[in-house]
This record gives C-alpha cells, sequence and structure tokens, in this order.
C-alpha cells in the first residue's frame, strides 16, 4: 500500500508538472530565448535588411510577447538606431503572434518612405547610390588620416570633420537627420546621424566604437576606445548651434566632450544611460576642452587657434604649443594646407605658415557701420563666408578669392 501511495504521488505531480507547464507556455509566461539567441536575431534582421527583405523568422527561438517584449524592442531599437550603412530602415515594425499563444513568430520590417517606390516595395537602386555617395565622402575624409597619427589623433580628425561639416538639425523635412547620410550627404543630421556618421569614421580608421543611447535625454552619443580605456565622446555636443540664429556657428569645433568619463560626462549635462567601462579621467582636463578652432595636421604638426593666438604641436596629447603667431584672434579657418583665415578685431587676416606672416582681407568698416560685430567666418570653395552681428540678429554676407586667398 505505501509503495501504491508513493507511485500515486508521483504520477500525480508529473501529471501537475505537464499540466502547468503547458499552461504556462500557453499564456506566454516563458521564455526559453537566451542572450545569444537574441544576439542570432539581431544579426538575421540586420542581414534582412541588407538583403532587403522584408520578413524575418524566429519562430525557432522560442520568443514570447509577454515575457520578452523589451528585450525584442532593445534589439530592434539597435538595428535600426545603432548599426551603420542602415539608412533605409523604417523606424517602426510589427510582430506577428502564434494564434492561442504570445509566442512571436515573425517580424516584419519597414523601410524609410525615402527608399521605397510607390508601390512600397524596396527601391533598391537609390539605396545601392546612396551607399556609394557615403563611401565616396567617407573616403575623402579618410585621406587626412596618416599613418604616422595615433588612435587619439585620429579620433580627433574625425571629430573634427563632422563638427566642421555638419549643421544640426532636427527637423522633419530633412529626411536623412537620423542616419550617417545626412552627415555625408545633406551635412544636416541629429545625434544619431553624428553618432553613426562618427562611428563609421572611426571603423575605418581601426579603432573600436560603441554606441550610447539615452532615453532620458533624447540622447545619443559613442563610446571610443583608445589602448584599454573607453571613452565618452559628444560629437553633437561639440557643435551648438547659434543662440541668435539657431543655425551652425561658422568654424567654431568644442572639445569639451571629446574622450571623456563617464564621471565627467554626468557632471556637466548627460544623464540616464550607463558607461561604467569609461572609467578613465586620464583626458578629461586636457588643454583641448579650451580649444575652439579644428586642430589642422600639416607637415608632421598640429596648427590651431588658441587663447595665445596661432599654435602649433608636434603632439596632440603630450608636449608644449609653440606660438607661430601672438594674436588675440577667433575663428580659425582653413583655405589650404599653408594658410588660414581667422578674425581679429573687426577685420580678417590670413595668416600663411610658410612665411610666418598676416594679411588682412577684409574689414567691417569698409562695408558696414562700427555698430557691426564681425563674429562667424567660414571658407567654401573659393569664397569666404561671413556673420556680422547687431542687436542679436545676423546679417550674412561672403566675398570671393583668388588662388591665394587674396579678394
Amino acid at each position: 500500500m505505501e509503495k501504491f501511495k508513493q507511485n500515486l504521488y508521483r504520477f500525480l505531480f508529473c501529471l501537475f508538472c505537464i499540466f502547468f507547464l503547458a499552461v504556462y507556455q500557453e499564456a506566454g509566461c516563458a521564455s526559453a530565448a537566451s542572450k545569444e539567441d537574441f544576439a542570432e536575431i539581431k544579426n538575421n534582421i540586420i542581414t534582412a535588411y541588407e538583403n532587403y527583405q522584408a520578413v524575418v523568422d524566429i519562430s525557432g527561438y522560442n520568443v514570447y510577447e509577454k515575457t520578452d517584449k523589451n528585450k525584442l524592442k532593445q534589439v530592434m531599437t539597435e538595428v535600426i538606431n545603432e548599426t551603420p550603412y542602415l539608412f533605409y530602415a523604417g523606424q517602426e515594425y510589427t510582430k506577428e503572434i502564434a494564434s492561442g499563444t504570445s509566442q512571436v513568430k515573425r517580424i516584419v520590417l519597414s523601410y524609410s518612405e525615402e527608399y521605397t517606390n510607390y508601390n512600397g516595395s524596396v527601391n533598391i537602386t537609390k539605396i545601392k547610390n546612396t551607399r556609394n555617395e557615403i563611401n565616396s565622402e567617407v573616403n575623402s575624409v579618410m585621406k587626412n588620416i596618416t599613418n604616422s597619427m595615433n588612435d587619439v589623433e585620429k579620433a580627433m580628425v574625425l571629430h573634427d570633420y563632422i563638427v566642421e561639416n555638419t549643421s544640426y538639425s532636427d527637423k522633419r523635412t530633412d529626411k536623412n537627420r537620423v542616419s550617417e547620410a545626412g552627415v555625408f550627404i545633406d551635412h544636416k543630421a541629429n545625434c544619431q546621424g553624428y553618432s553613426l556618421a562618427y562611428g563609421i569614421l572611426l571603423q575605418k580608421a581601426g579603432i573600436d566604437v560603441r554606441y550610447i543611447v539615452s532615453e532620458k535625454m533624447g540622447h545619443m552619443w559613442n563610446l571610443v576606445r583608445i589602448g584599454k580605456s573607453w571613452y565618452n565622446v559628444d560629437v553633437t555636443w561639440d557643435d551648438p548651434v547659434d543662440v541668435y540664429s539657431g543655425s551652425d556657428q561658422y568654424s567654431l569645433v568644442m572639445h569639451n566632450y571629446f574622450l571623456k568619463s563617464t564621471g565627467n560626462f554626468k557632471a556637466n549635462g548627460h544623464y540616464g544611460f550607463k558607461a561604467k567601462q569609461a572609467s578613465s579621467v586620464k583626458f578629461d582636463n586636457m588643454y583641448w576642452k579650451d580649444v575652439t578652432s579644428s586642430f589642422y595636421y600639416r607637415n608632421g604638426k598640429w596648427i590651431y587657434m588658441g587663447d595665445d593666438g596661432i599654435l602649433e604641436r608636434k603632439k596632440l596629447v603630450s608636449g608644449t604649443p609653440y606660438v607661430l603667431f601672438s594674436v588675440n584672434g577667433r575663428a580659425f579657418a582653413r583655405f589650404n594646407n599653408n594658410k588660414y583665415y581667422f578674425i581679429a578685431g573687426n577685420s580678417i587676416y590670413i595668416y600663411s605658415r610658410q612665411s610666418g606672416r598676416i594679411s588682412m582681407v577684409w574689414r567691417t568698416s569698409d562695408y558696414y557701420s562700427p555698430s557691426y560685430y564681425l563674429s562667424q567666418i567660414m571658407y567654401s570653395e573659393g569664397r569666404v563666408y561671413y556673420r556680422l552681428l547687431k542687436n542679436k540678429k545676423y546679417i550674412k554676407g561672403s566675398f570671393n578669392v583668388n588662388n591665394n586667398g587674396i579678394p
């Protein structure tokens, strides 16, 4: 009798377990999907986008809506928002769930309206053409990188390129603003576009990079590895918009958020993120946090504008600068590899590294009243562009220059 009771209890217990497991899975309350499974799912989704597919089958991973909704959302966020060269991916997706359970069987992908045809099919030709345009610009930028540069110097050159050549925009009319296409083609992007573009350039330079997103801030930036340590770089915040015009500022390149520790970022406005690996404070107080011009590489040395005037360094990280020309200047802009424009007083000057001399090329008083303040300049394709400020409003103008940089 005792043995019969034991067998009965075992039978009832097993029956209960089978019933409980069936009910539990039917309700969608269990997930056998592991961390590795979600990594595979992410790769499968990326591959599907690369092959211009609309549906991804994940029925073999036992992903359930009730228990894995947030995990799947995180995967899709990383794919859509944090994967370079998926500029054509749509911002939304749908899930097909098995009838009677909460198991997610398939994910239906979307594509950006910019890269779909009138009938809803994917415009593969336009995607390929855009990718070629991006790669062409990337290859052009990489010509500024030399084998003699260390990783800090490479990261600086690529950082300064994006800041100097991109205007911040979060306007819905700028369709490419959320991708690298915004930076490399339109030269207008938001933080997502800045971060993806910087990531592409860093990877091209052989530097490891990751992406950090703060949902509370609605903001995105990069983690960059230098040596064995990781650092935060926020290219977007180093490209501040003008307080009066709300537009990009000519030739202003900040370095307040270049290679900083997480502690430094959290002490200076960033919040709602985790980046414990970026604990090194090695570069937190480097001199470049006060430099507001690009660092230009010339003949193995670095030239830039500082508080003491036009300066030159052999290395960005070590050593002391040499004062090439002592001047209280601002808005340093390269004309060519030898000559550079800058503002001093209310006039525009050009400096020649070869001769070590400066020449005045334009002054405000010749065209405007003394009440106008010359605040910004930029050089592009044979023209110098300037902005004059009066009563918190700007007047924009420009003039042609010859092959010597002179009007």
